[in-house]
């Protein structure tokens, strides 16, 4: 169930973020770069990292790997904690004000990660 779901998420994340979605952190805002917040965006602020996320460590539920569970546990929530608050960092600079009255109203969607400190 939760391999099902964490995918299913992050790609609801990818479909519903179109090409604003990207694999690499942008420093730059395009001419056709806007701020989702419709959609799993209006459940999560990183839809796509809490899919991941889940999926990670469903998948070593799925295989009975306990010492798996516990390692992807934590190198998952390392490294998503880290991406956030980078992530967070550019997008309250891309777009201000907008972005935080958004991270006011939505979480991050991950265990004890609130995201990039103002």
């Amino acid at each position: 169930l939760m391999v099902l779901i964490g995918d299913s998420l992050r790609k609801a994340a990818m479909l519903t973020a179109g090409s604003n979605f990207n694999h690499i952190v942008q420093n730059e805002k395009s001419n056709t770069h806007i701020l989702v917040t419709s959609g799993v965006y209006s459940w999560f602020r990183h839809p796509s990292y809490v899919g991941w996320f889940y999926w990670s460590i469903g998948t070593q539920v799925l295989l009975c790997n306990p010492i798996c569970i516990v390692g992807y546990t934590i190198a998952s929530w390392r490294f998503f904690r880290e991406r956030i608050e980078e992530e967070e960092y550019t997008l309250i600079h891309l777009f201000g004000q907008q972005y935080l009255d958004y991270k006011q109203k939505v979480q991050t969607g991950l265990p004890f990660i609130r995201g990039f400190k103002v």
